[in-house]
């Protein structure tokens, strides 16, 4: 279904259109809330609030972007007013740590116990990384490398120019790089 056609029905009132809409659009939601605010709780509430603007705005939407950059950009500005009134950014990392993931799987073979664990050393080393990053340039790397956004979508959302999101994009990208040298080292 298209979004006009989804936009309609939620209009509508259509029975299950509106539970539809933020199956489809939850995990975007998710995403860019959590990379901008870094607390669970908070993404929880704050996403929850992101649909509820939605809802309400929905008669807005005009079709000029696709939904999921419309949805993106309210979830975006939901984030960083959060950031402003909270006057930081409040870190956290995600995932497990190797000590959990190393004792869940003692039983496994010795070969592939050492290659789960450089693994998610790897990705905790990301995560990390990731965390160090401003607010703007995580949220960035994230739409674009985890949600396939391209720099046009993630510039609408962001309500920046296209060459700020590259820009962005670049310079998160020559951090991540940095730190994960680094880390490789300890590792």
């Amino acid at each position: 279904m298209n979004d006009l056609a989804l936009v309609k029905r939620v209009l509508s009132n259509a029975p299950g259109s509106f539970d539809e809409l933020v199956q489809s659009y939850q995990k975007l939601v998710w995403q860019v809330i959590s990379r901008l605010v870094q607390n669970q709780d908070d993404t929880l509430e704050l996403s929850q609030e992101v649909f509820l603007q939605v809802y309400y705005k929905l008669e807005q939407f005009k079709g000029d972007s696709s939904l999921a950059t419309w949805i993106g950009r309210v979830a975006y500005n939901f984030g960083l007013r959060f950031l402003q009134k909270q006057g930081r950014a409040l870190p956290i990392v995600e995932g497990h740590s190797v000590e959990q993931e190393t004792s869940r799987k003692e039983a496994d073979e010795l070969g592939g116990q050492f290659e789960r664990v450089q693994q998610l050393a790897i990705k905790e080393a990301l995560a990390e990384a990731l965390a160090h990053l401003p607010p703007e340039q995580r949220t960035i790397i994230s739409l674009y490398h985890f949600n396939d956004m391209t720099t046009v979508e993630i510039a609408e959302i962001c309500n920046m120019p296209q060459g700020t999101v590259k820009s962005h994009l670049s310079r998160a990208r020559e951090r991540l790089k940095s730190a994960l040298e680094s880390s490789r080292k300890i590792l």
